[in-house]
């Protein structure tokens, strides 16, 4: 999230005592997501997530919560959210610091892992596929696909969907921690939605495909990886990740093109749209 550079930049123990919590032994900035700022907060030997959203967005923050919440209650390893509250207008909220590192570093680190991460990878989306979405949730994904996709969003609503699962639209190795032997942790829930699990599965599998097999240094990885989740994901549901999702694919591809607007090169779009176009023909509904 880009801030003017004519405001000054918000202040983490501001933000903290608008939320009636005293100040911390230490904040530094940490890694955030395009929407929202970030900060590591030290409270003695306890560490904990501050994020700040943007204006507006009471709504967001209320579902990203509720959402966590749910999956927390369902087994998996969510950050628990301690405070929820506004600053300047601003949404912002407290929770847990989650322990271990991305799953991108243990490609790095530990290449040895790779078949046993992605099946933990997999069996943990499998696992929050059986949980009920809380209330208030958003439900409208299809029409995340914009206006080209209007056969596909047809074709889709016309098939037996799913809309009783949580799903995280977002489920990729940036957003998933380990420690290398179990995961530890599942964060970045802003895209949280009561859906389609095979919707959630195609927007992994697009995201692996275009983002992560474009980086050089760990595309190699990333396909071995990606197989272990398929098998992973599978092996505790029953639902394989294969052409039988092809329309799913390319609702997610088109999908991507939208969420991506301005904040992607040319390339990545034309690479969207092909890999969109290519399910779209395999499913019967082309482009």
């Amino acid at each position: 999230m880009r801030e003017r550079s004519d405001v000054p930049a918000p202040n983490p123990k501001a933000i903290l005592a608008a939320l009636h919590l005293p100040a911390p032994d230490a904040v530094e900035p940490a890694t955030g997501g395009a929407d929202t700022l970030v900060w590591r907060v030290s409270a003695g030997r306890t560490a904990f997530a501050l994020r700040l959203l943007r204006a507006g967005e009471e709504g967001r923050c209320r579902r990203e919560a509720g959402a966590m919440a749910a999956a927390a209650a369902g087994g998996l390893p969510v950050p628990a959210v301690r405070a929820v509250g506004t600053w300047e207008d601003r949404p912002a909220m407290l929770m847990d610091w989650c322990a271990g590192h991305t799953l991108v570093d243990e490609f790095r680190a530990n290449p040895g892992s790779l078949r046993h991460m992605g099946r933990l990878f997999g069996q943990a989306q499998a696992a929050l596929h059986h949980i009920a979405p809380p209330s208030g949730l958003n439900t409208g994904w299809l029409d995340a696909s914009g206006p080209e996709g209007g056969g596909i969003r047809a074709r889709l609503a016309a098939l037996p969907a799913r809309g009783d699962s949580l799903v995280h639209f977002d489920y990729h190795p940036l957003n998933v921690l380990t420690d290398g032997e179990r995961i530890t942790g599942i964060i970045d829930w802003a895209n949280a939605s009561a859906g389609d699990p095979r919707a959630d599965l195609a927007r992994t599998l697009s995201i692996l495909r275009l983002h992560y097999r474009q980086r050089g240094d760990i595309s190699v990885a990333v396909s071995w990886f990606a197989r272990a989740w398929r098998q992973g994901y599978a092996r505790a549901c029953g639902l394989a990740v294969d052409e039988d999702l092809a329309l799913f694919f390319a609702w997610s591809g088109l999908a991507m093109m939208q969420d991506q607007a301005g904040k992607q090169e040319q390339a990545f779009h034309h690479r969207a749209r092909a890999w969109a176009a290519r399910w779209a023909k395999r499913g019967g509904c082309p482009l």
